[in-house]
Order: C-alpha cells, then sequence, then structure tokens
C-alpha cells in the first residue's frame, strides 16, 4: 500500500502541468509577500512618508509608547487629554455641527504638524470608536460628543456598539433574527475586560494575507484534476480498475496521495505566509486580544488564535477544493472542464458585487477571496439554522468539512462505476 502511496503521489508531482503550476504559484507568492513589505507605508509626525522597513519600525515604535492594559481611570485620562488638545482652539459644539472632511480640514489648518499627528494618531482613532453614535465620524467630533468624561465605560459601550451594529442590520442589507441577535450578544459579553494595547503587525499581516491562499488552491486544483479525468483521457481506466488491487488499494492510494499533495502543498504556501509576515512585521503581541486590529470585535480571542483560526479555515478550504475536484475529475472526461469550475468558484466568486443584498454577501463570504479579518471577525454576518445560528468561521469550517466528508466517498463511488459500465 505504501508503495503505491508513493507511485500515486509521485504521478501527481511529475506532471508538467501541476508542477509547472504550483512552482509558479509558489514564486508569485514569494514575489507578493515581498511586495507587501516593500510596499507598507505610514506617515512619522514631521510628515515624511516612510515605506518599508522603516515604515514598519515607525508603527511599531508608536503602538510601544500606547502599549499596556486599557484601565477605566487610563483612558478616562486619555480622553481628557485628547479632549482638552482638540478643543483648545475651537468649541467642540460648532466642530460637531461640520462635515467629516471639514472637521477634518478646520484641525490642521488650525493645529501645527506635530499637534495634528497626536490628533490623528491611530491609537485615539481606534480607542474612541466605541462611543461614535454612528459610523464615519471623525474621532474630533465623536471627542465632542461625549465630551472630557464619557458617561459609559469602554466595556460599556462596546456592548452598547454591538447592539447598535444589529439594529443596524448590516445597512439595511440583513435582518438578524432573534438568534442571531442572542448569539452575537453572548459573543460580545465574554470579551475580557480590560482589554490591553500594543503592537502586533505580524499577526495581522497572517490575517490580512491568509487570502492569498486561493491561488494555491487554484494550483492544487490544477495538480488533481487529471487524478482521475487523466486516466479516462489516455484510456487507462478500464486496465487500472480490472487489475487485482484496483479497485480498492489503488484508489485508495490515488485518493490519499491527492489529500496529501494538497496537505503538503498548502502547508508550503502558508508557511511562506506565516514566515514572511512574522520576520518582516514582527512575532511580538501574540497575546494582545483580537480587538487591537478592530476595537468592535465581539470575539474573546488574542491576535495569534485569530491568525490561527485564518490559517485552519484556509487549510478546510484547500482540502475541500481538493475533495470537490477529485469528484469533478470522476465525473468528467475533461480536465479542462474540470478547471475551469473550479476557478469560477474560487475566482470569479470573489469578482461578484453583492449591490447591497445581503443574502448574497453571506454566500459570497464562504469563498476562499473573502477569508479576511473585516469577514470574520468584526462583520457580524451569521447564518440561522433552526432556532441557532452560526458565524463565518463556523459555517466555513461546516461547509468544507461536509465537502471533504461527501465529495471523497462519492468520487470513489463515481470512479468504480464508470469502470463497470
Amino acid at each position: 500500500m505504501l508503495e503505491l502511496l508513493k507511485y500515486e503521489l509521485k504521478k501527481i508531482v511529475m506532471r508538467k502541468s501541476a508542477r509547472y503550476t504550483c512552482l509558479a504559484v509558489l514564486v508569485a507568492l514569494c514575489g507578493i509577500m515581498a511586495l507587501n513589505v516593500v510596499q507598507t507605508k505610514t506617515t512619522n509626525n514631521t510628515g515624511e512618508v516612510l515605506s518599508g522597513f522603516d515604515a514598519i519600525h515607525y508603527r511599531q515604535d508608536s503602538a510601544a509608547a500606547h502599549e499596556g492594559t486599557l484601565t477605566d481611570e487610563r483612558i478616562s485620562q486619555e480622553l481628557e487629554s485628547y479632549y482638552n488638545v482638540t478643543f483648545e482652539k475651537i468649541d467642540p459644539e460648532e466642530l460637531a455641527q461640520m462635515s467629516g472632511s471639514a472637521a477634518y480640514d478646520t484641525i490642521t489648518r488650525l493645529y501645527d504638524g506635530q499637534t495634528v499627528q497626536f490628533i490623528y494618531d491611530d491609537y485615539f482613532s481606534w480607542l474612541i470608536r466605541p462611543w461614535a453614535p454612528y459610523s464615519g465620524m471623525e474621532p474630533t467630533q465623536v471627542s465632542a460628543f461625549i465630551g472630557a468624561h464619557p458617561d459609559t465605560t469602554l466595556e460599556e459601550a462596546l456592548a452598547s456598539l454591538a447592539q447598535r451594529t444589529l439594529d443596524a442590520n448590516m445597512q439595511g442589507a440583513w435582518t438578524y433574527s432573534d438568534s442571531e441577535r442572542a448569539f452575537w450578544t453572548a459573543k460580545q459579553a465574554e470579551v475580557t475586560h480590560p482589554l490591553s494595547y500594543g503592537y502586533a503587525g505580524g499577526w495581522s499581516n497572517v490575517i490580512d494575507c491568509i487570502a492569498f491562499v486561493s491561488f494555491a488552491i487554484l494550483a492544487v486544483c490544477v495538480a488533481l484534476a487529471p487524478v482521475f479525468a487523466g486516466e479516462y483521457a489516455d484510456r487507462t481506466d478500464s486496465v487500472l480498475l480490472s487489475s487485482r488491487y484496483g479497485r480498492t488499494r489503488l484508489l485508495t492510494a490515488k485518493i490519499l496521495a491527492s489529500l496529501l499533495f494538497a496537505a503538503g502543498y498548502f502547508a508550503l504556501c502558508a508557511l511562506t505566509i506565516c514566515g514572511v509576515s512574522l520576520a518582516a512585521y514582527g512575532a511580538g503581541g501574540a497575546d494582545l486580544p483580537v480587538q487591537v486590529l478592530a476595537m468592535g470585535s465581539p470575539y474573546d480571542i488574542t491576535v495569534s488564535q485569530a491568525a490561527l483560526i485564518s490559517v485552519g479555515l484556509a487549510f478546510l478550504m484547500t482540502m475541500g477544493f481538493a475533495g470537490l475536484t477529485l469528484l469533478l475529475s470522476s465525473r468528467l472526461r475533461s480536465m479542462l472542464a474540470v478547471f475551469v469550475i473550479d476557478a469560477a468558484l474560487v475566482l470569479v466568486t470573489g469578482m461578484i458585487p453583492t449591490g447591497g443584498i445581503g443574502i448574497l454577501q453571506h454566500i459570497l463570504y464562504l469563498f476562499p477571496t473573502s477569508l479576511s479579518a473585516p469577514a470574520l471577525f468584526w462583520s457580524y454576518t451569521s447564518y440561522p439554522v433552526g432556532g441557532f445560528a452560526t458565524d463565518v468561521i463556523g459555517a466555513i469550517a461546516m461547509l468544507y468539512l461536509s465537502l471533504v466528508v461527501v465529495c471523497v466517498p462519492l468520487a470513489a463511488v463515481s470512479f468504480r462505476r464508470h469502470q463497470v459500465a
């Protein structure tokens, strides 16, 4: 059995289409990750635009200036300081009445560059967001709205933000059921307080870049498309399954080799994404809460756990598409047809505009190109099933596990039946 497994694995690897496609995708992935680092940009406190490692180091230093535990006392002091600096030269009520762009123009006109840099520091924009009565408000306007001393704590503000998000019903595109509202309310209540702040750029970049695994999935589909369809094309299917172990060991070896190849190639691509991200951006901040990426996230997990979940879901997607490709390969005689179907599901789904249609957004979030931090960790996208509800993470896990469990046995049965016919 082991020799058969090695033989089938070698057949997959030695096909020119598989070898060249997988190598090209891996090289492209390395290039994309390198460009991701080089094209990182930020502006320092003197207005100079920094890029590459200079930008990364500046972000690390900026986050380090604010790192630590966000106690209620600390938050109160920082919001008061922010309010006093922001409204030293302008009345808060006047600023609150302006549009967002007018408020920004007013601040940049009244204050020097260093003060403007303080007012629009990423940390304060992140910290003050839970108190915003609606999305899109400038941080200065939120400060004008809540005053120097907010009436609620950060924990209370986040609970209120969660309810406002649910009440918004995805800007009218979706109506949350009672089970969904209960699901998200309970999940948000589980978030541990006080939160902590710091730098977690490496882990954030892993989550941001994991969707590039879509190209790896396509490469796996190219490699596995000929597993059964290639036997039909070469007219070797009758010979294979008329052999002594053709219907048992050989078929099992084909399927196991395909799944091993898919898992191995995924591991190589995932290591590239994770390795470059953590090496270039740093592996620090692994134990920080996922709220450092988005304050409104309702998950009680760390950024490293969020990254691990993202990688795990990408792995399940890869294995799910491997199973689907095997099924298509067993049913279709054309390897091109198998690939076209796979490519449509992997890539074309990422090009479809949702047009504000909630159900379409829910469907598209289940495909590889939508594998992103907003979709997974703070979009409040859920799927009601009877009296229960699950989030995107649960829906993706169930969908692609089901693809593996259903498609792989069906592929085996289909190949056997084809041979009998």
